[in-house]
């Protein structure tokens, strides 16, 4: 396995890469363009970046959107419509905020390139929100909480797994129908990330009521961490018992 890390939308995303037969420098370039494309989505997203299209949005402009920011709000609105309103990127009082998709929206295009490129395995982390090419399986640990130093859980992973909380970038998570926020560290399993990580946001806000959308959905599991510390989980939502190789 090769690891590589890039510093790019406000966290590092980081590469996990088993090449096979391809060769270094064509590893290089692929890792090379999933960067670049990292760091295309932040300048286009940001909403830190007064230029953004983001921004320009926010601010009113009524230009014609592009394709990727048509894609976001398509992913946005069918996030909004599974999560019963939970996410809701257009509930902020700053303008369509769509930060706690487009991560995992931007990890997925990366690992695009990793998998055009032929390599026999790939992983990519974006601040805890993580995607893994078909075929393979890794064990991904989630920070507990309330104690950087601990795991609450070991999940293996095949596909994707999204974190979201409050415990590192503060109380940036809001309720949209003005409740306290339920949980202080939410995790979705399953799915393609970018929707994952929408309802990990969602599980965040709504807790017990996401919880029980996420039991409906085929193929995705859950877990969120109340204030408290208690866990509350979907029935599927399995830990594994490997402590080895963990991401």
């Amino acid at each position: 396995m090769i690891s590589r890390a890039e510093n790019v939308m406000g966290t590092v995303v980081s590469f996990l890469v088993d090449p096979g037969d391809l060769a270094p420098d064509a590893l290089d370039a692929a890792i090379q363009e999933a960067c670049d494309e990292l760091h295309r989505v932040d300048s286009q997203f940001s909403a830190w970046i007064p230029t953004s299209e983001l921004s320009l949005l926010r601010g009113g402009d009524s230009g014609e959107p592009s394709a990727l920011m048509d894609e976001v709000i398509g992913l946005c609105a069918q996030a909004f419509d599974l999560s019963k309103g939970f996410f809701d990127p257009w509930a902020t009082s700053d303008g369509f905020d769509p930060t706690g998709l487009v991560k995992g929206w931007a990890a997925e295009r990366a690992l695009g390139f990793l998998r055009e490129s032929g390599v026999r395995s790939a992983l990519v982390n974006a601040g805890g929100d993580v995607c893994v090419l078909p075929g393979s399986t890794f064990q991904v640990g989630i920070r507990h909480p309330n104690d950087p130093s601990a795991l609450c859980g070991v999940v293996a992973v095949s596909s994707s797994i999204a974190t979201s909380g409050v415990y590192e970038r503060g109380h940036h998570i809001i309720n949209p129908f003005g409740r306290d926020v339920a949980g202080i560290s939410a995790t979705v399993v399953g799915g393609r990330l970018a929707i994952a990580d929408a309802l990990a946001t969602a599980l965040a806000a709504g807790g017990k009521e996401v919880l029980f959308l996420l039991e409906q959905m085929v193929g995705i599991e859950g877990f969120y961490i109340t204030p408290n510390g208690a866990m509350f989980q979907t029935s599927g939502m399995q830990f594994s018992n490997s402590q080895s190789d963990v991401i």
